[in-house]
């Protein structure tokens, strides 16, 4: 299965297939998964608070063969990890809000990947790599229990992404999460007078 079709059945389906060989994507591969993304990502904002970031293709796509090659490396594990950077590139551009959403369209898979490396061992590189990548994207992890290293004022200073990254929090009871003024009183205003029911912890994070 190429990248796109890959990405095709992960966002339609939730079901992964990889081929075995580690070879470069095509620039056919790549324009047409980008096209794949763009048409989820118009699906996505109808279910993001306010006005969703904008679209960022280099993100997008940074993520979705991220995602593939992480696949093919857990499923193969034959690769060292001296030669783990060459298939699993770090994201080269500044992290701007389009860029952390764009990215996420993938990257909001990376706990699922994380429950497929656990036949792995506890210090395999690959699994170090899924922890570091889920910790620099915040917005993408919650629920992993990881703290989040990467740029959180990014995502506050957006108003669709801090609701959204604060519905996420609540979801998976992430309180470490809830790490600054900004996030905590996101989550405090969207729990209301239901915080007894939905996250019964939730007044210990002041405590």
């Amino acid at each position: 299965m190429n990248l796109a079709a890959f990405i095709n059945h992960l966002v339609r389906e939730g079901q992964v297939a990889v081929v075995d060989q580690l070879i470069p994507f095509t620039p056919q591969e790549l324009s047409e998964t980008q096209t794949i993304l763009e048409t989820y990502y118009k699906s996505d904002i109808l279910e993001m608070p306010g006005t969703a970031p904008s679209f960022d293709a280099e993100a997008a796509l940074w993520s979705a063969q991220y995602i593939y090659r992480i696949v093919q490396l857990t499923m193969g594990r034959d690769i060292g990890a001296a030669d783990l950077s060459a298939w699993l590139a770090p994201y080269p551009f500044a992290v701007t809000a389009a860029g952390i959403y764009s990215a996420d369209l993938c990257l909001r898979y990376l706990p699922d990947l994380l429950s497929l490396s656990k036949g792995l061992a506890p210090d395999d590189p690959l699994v170090q790599e899924i922890r570091e990548t889920a910790m620099q994207w915040p917005f993408s992890s919650t629920g992993m229990n990881l703290p989040a290293r990467g740029n959180i004022t990014t995502i506050t200073a957006s108003a669709s992404l801090l609701q959204a990254y604060a519905d996420r929090i609540i979801a998976t009871r992430d309180i470490n999460r809830c790490n600054s003024i900004a996030i905590q009183n996101t989550v405090t205003a969207s729990l209301g007078n239901y915080a007894c029911v939905l996250w019964p912890d939730y007044k210990n994070i002041d405590e």
